[in-house]
Parts: structure tokens; sequence; C-alpha cells
């Protein structure tokens, strides 16, 4: 039965205005725009958890890793002020999510959990009740052994995550410490860990039922890279290619001589297999596109110079024409943090111009291109430094994408998140959490982007949303997704799937960081905390004459 009960909402109307030169009448021009409503959605019973990875089976949700609210309000945002050490201090052991959740968007009941001592020990129960030859057999011991080496995979704080069409979410590295060494600040790390799991297939080892339908060699498998040691970038599938996104390999796994934070500064284009008969990973990095001599890549020099030197940004699929005018696939960045000139200052000094300055151009990347590349700058990639943002919406929150063939854009929605189009507030020396609704047009044929405050109050709220959330596609509307090659990617096609008066649910913003006011600085009462929200994301399409 359904528990879900209407809240507070907020109705944003989105134009997208490509006029003909001095049209008549005859010349009329269709103009179509969007109205966005955002709806709270009753869910107590969803876990509260910020910055962590999710897989999608229909309406249930995998859910694991990232922080949770232990005790009082201890997993918001981690502490930036007073004596934070960005370890121990910063982000609280007890703030480590260590429970893997199975929660369903649409029955809101109590979520299936499981720890990892209760994987383990299911494990282990399966095969005693299944001797013998097969998969079951060779597989599971395989698992198990692996568990303590990769089990952090599970529990790590902001890692690359993606799910393919076939099932499989894909986690990349992620930040936190080895199990046991949760009070060691210089153990706090970024992994070079990456993990295969089949998700349908955890969602019943988590449920504990369905046991004989689950895929168990292909139910996870592992592998480690150091070039994919990264915590707060994005990771997308672009054919048969992954492409790690920005980020920033923090902590005590940093180069020694980066002063413990060393930025990716590139997008790694790898693929992997499993090598057959066991759960092993074989991963091939290839060539990194960036704007630094590759050799320079890790180390203080890239940092210093690089236009990708972003992490914990809004980094988003993307379509771009080619020197065809035909569509391609790829990824942008819209703002991230920080600049190379940006240092922090002790609370109650002046700040000055280069005070955590956060990025405002944007960086389309295109691999598809090569050599024919329209915009000439970059095979790979095009910077486009007269586009800006404004500090507005610059840091990780919920993004939605749709492709509209009329007008020849592609429209990006921001919703919430940090970055208020002020300058840093001092006392939190972050620029102030928001729950603004930032539009974002990339015009197919010109290449460039625009963007455009909607809302500056998208969530009708006194407390502020969106910060590392996820955003979760509705399976049950019928949302048409753009085809680029034959293949479909994660662009909803905006004529297919909206028409004209009627409204869609095209899906659901859940979790990340609740901020009760607009600089907390740190975590706890009156501060912020990981958050269990769930927002209904509504959009009706309205075409008028021109």
């Amino acid at each position: 039965m359904k528990r879900f009960t209407l809240g507070s909402s907020m109705l944003i109307v989105l134009t997208t205005c490509f006029l003909s030169c001095k049209p008549t009448k005859e010349e009329a021009t269709l103009i179509p725009s969007y109205a966005v409503v955002i709806t709270r959605v009753e869910a107590d019973n969803a876990p509260a958890l910020q910055s962590f990875a999710h897989g999608v089976n229909g309406l249930d949700l995998l859910l694991f890793a990232g922080r949770t609210n232990s005790d009082s309000d201890n997993g918001g945002l981690h502490k930036i002020n007073g004596n934070s050490n960005y370890s121990s201090t910063s982000f609280l052991p007890p703030s480590f999510n260590e429970m893997i959740y199975v929660y369903n968007l649409e029955s809101n009941a109590e979520p299936y959990t499981m720890s990892m001592d209760e994987m383990v020990e299911r494990l282990r129960d399966y095969q005693a009740t299944h001797p013998g030859p097969g998969n079951v057999m060779r597989a599971i011991p395989q698992i198990i052994a692996a568990l303590p080496t990769y089990q952090t995979i599970f529990r790590a704080t902001n890692p690359q995550v993606t799910q393919d069409k076939n099932g499989f979410l894909y986690v990349i590295g992620g930040y936190g410490t080895p199990i046991g060494s949760d009070t060691v600040s210089s153990a706090y790390q970024t992994f070079n860990q990456v993990a295969r799991i089949h998700v349908p297939s955890m969602i019943n080892l988590v449920k504990n039922q369905n046991l004989d339908q689950i895929d168990w060699w292909n139910l996870i498998a592992f592998g480690q890279n150091s070039r994919l040691m990264a915590t707060g970038g994005e990771v997308y599938q672009l054919g048969d290619t992954f492409y790690l996104s920005g980020g920033h390999n923090f902590g005590s796994s940093a180069p020694s001589a980066s002063n413990g934070q060393q930025y990716q500064d590139a997008v790694y284009p790898f693929t992997l297999k499993v090598e057959p008969g066991t759960i092993n990973l074989t991963i091939e990095v290839k060539t990194a596109i960036t704007d630094v001599a590759l050799t320079d890549l890790g180390t203080v020099n890239a940092d210093t110079t690089s236009k990708f030197r972003r992490r914990d940004g809004p980094i988003v699929p993307a379509l771009f024409y080619d020197s065809n005018k035909s569509l391609t696939e790829g990824l942008t960045f819209y703002g991230g943090v920080f600049q190379p000139s940006s240092k922090g200052v002790a609370p109650n000094e002046n700040p000055d111009s280069t005070y955590n300055r956060a990025w405002n151009t944007a960086i389309y990347v295109h691999p598809a291109f090569g050599d024919s590349n329209p915009i000439p700058e970059s095979p790979y990639y095009t910077l486009d430094s007269k586009y800006s943002q404004n500090n507005l919406n610059v840091y990780s929150c919920s993004d939605i994408e749709f492709y509209d063939a009329t007008t020849k854009t592609v429209h990006t929605l921001l919703i919430g998140g940090i970055g208020d189009g002020e300058t840093q507030v001092q006392t939190s020396m972050l620029s102030g959490f928001t729950n603004s609704l930032m539009h974002i047009t990339y015009d197919l044929e010109k290449g460039t982007s625009t963007p455009k405050l909607e809302s500056e109050n998208i969530f009708n709220t006194d407390n502020f949303y969106g910060a590392e959330s996820a955003f979760i596609y509705n399976s049950n509307a019928n949302l048409v997704f753009t085809q680029v090659n034959g293949k479909t990617t994660e662009v909803i096609d905006a004529n297919a799937t909206f028409k004209s008066g009627q409204s869609v649910d095209v899906g659901y913003i859940y979790g990340g960081i609740e901020a009760f006011n607009a600089g907390p600085g740190t975590y706890g009462p009156g501060n912020s905390a990981a958050s269990n929200k769930i927002w209904k994301v509504t959009v009706t399409k309205n075409t008028v004459n021109n």
C-alpha cells in the first residue's frame, strides 16, 4: 500500500526561445516551455545517506557506502572549521554507513538491511546447503576470500558510481579508512578499488530471498588500478568505454609532494572485463583526456595549471554535434571546486579574492570527435571560457538532462546543492548552500551553454537540500531516452517523452546533505545532517506559437 503523502511543492516554467528571423504567420515557430514541479514525498522509512552508492532495479533501490546519522546529525557536511583535520574529526567514524540497504520507493516499507558480517554468513550458509560442483561452489569461496580486501567498497564515502542497462553497478574509489583503522588520522585515504555488482542479485542477497535466482558468478567482481584512485568525481559509460571524470586523491594516499591532495586533472578512459572462471576484474586505463602534459599528471605542476582540476561539481551526461551535425555522446563539467589559486583562511580573517574559488567555466568532453572536432581546441574536449555559472549550483547535486530536437538544444537542470551566487561565506569557508534551480541550455549548433537561474527556492523550504543527493529516474514513467548510434544515452528525449499539456513524473531526488542554514561549516544539530528526504520531480511541456 502506498504511504507517500504530498507535501509542499514549487512550480517553475522553463522557456526555450529560438526564433526565426522576422517570422510571418505562415512561419510561426513552436516554442516549447517546460514547467517543473518539485513535490516532497513523505518517506520516513528511507535511510538517511549522503555521498553514497546506489543501484536501481525497478522501484527497489540498492543503497550502500557514504555517510549517515548514527548519532546527533553527525552525517552532514564534513567539519571544515575549528579543529577540523579532514580525517577523524571531520569525517567522524560513527558517521560511516556500514549497512547495505534495499529500499522500495513505492511501498516506503522498512528497508531490508545487511551488514558485511551478515553477507559472509549468508554466503556460507547458501554454500553449505548447495554442495557439489557448479557455479556456487566455485564463485562463493572466491567472494568470501576477497571481501576482507575489498569490503571498503561498501562503506567508503563519495565513490564514483554508474549503472549499465544490464543491471551492473560499477563503483570506483571513494574516501575513508581500512576496516579497523577508523580512529587513525593517517589511515584516511582514497581507495583505488573497483567493483562490478549485479544489482538484482545483490538485492536478493540483502533481502535474503530468492537466493536460487542469484547469478553467483556475476554477483560481484573486484579489481584495483592506481590511475583510478579518486573520490568526488563521476564515472560514465559511453559505448564500451568508461570515463572517470574529475575528482581527487585525498589523504594519506596522495603523493607526498601534494600536501595530502592531488587532483585527477583529467578524464581517464578505461575498459574492464572479468577474467574467466574468477571474480577478478582486468582493468585497462587508456590515454587521459587533459590539458596538461601526460607526464605531469599526478604532480603538483598539473594541479597548478589544469582546468580539469575539479571535484565535487556537476559532471553531467551530454550530447554534441560532430562535424556532420550528427549527435555524439559525451559529458560536461559545469562548475566544481577549487581553482588552483584558491586558499583557505582562518576564521575571523578577511578573505581575499582567491579565497576558495569555485570553477564557473564549462568543459565539454567529446571522445567521439577525434580529429574532426568542429570546435577546434583539442580532439577530445572544449573549454567554454565564456560560460559563467556565476557561483550558482557549482557543487555536486541532482541533475536531469533532456534533448529537444525541435530547438536543437540539450537542457540540464541542476537542483540545489552549494553555490548561492555570492562570494564564499567566511564562517563556513564555502559558498552558501542553496535551493536554487539552475537551467542550462546547450546550443548544439553554436557549441555553447547559457545558464539561467529559474528559482531561488525550488524546494520551497527554509532548510537546504540537493548537495550530494542522487537523482533516480521513475521506472513507472514512460521515459524515452535519446539514441545515439543505436545506443541508449542518459539524456531524455524530450519530444518523445513530453507531450504538450501532459505531466510526467520523471524521477526522484533522494538523500544528500540537509543544511539547516546556508553556511553550516560542520555537521550536527542546527548545522547539517545526512538526509532521508525524497522529492518527486514532475515536468510538463507546453508548446505555444510564436
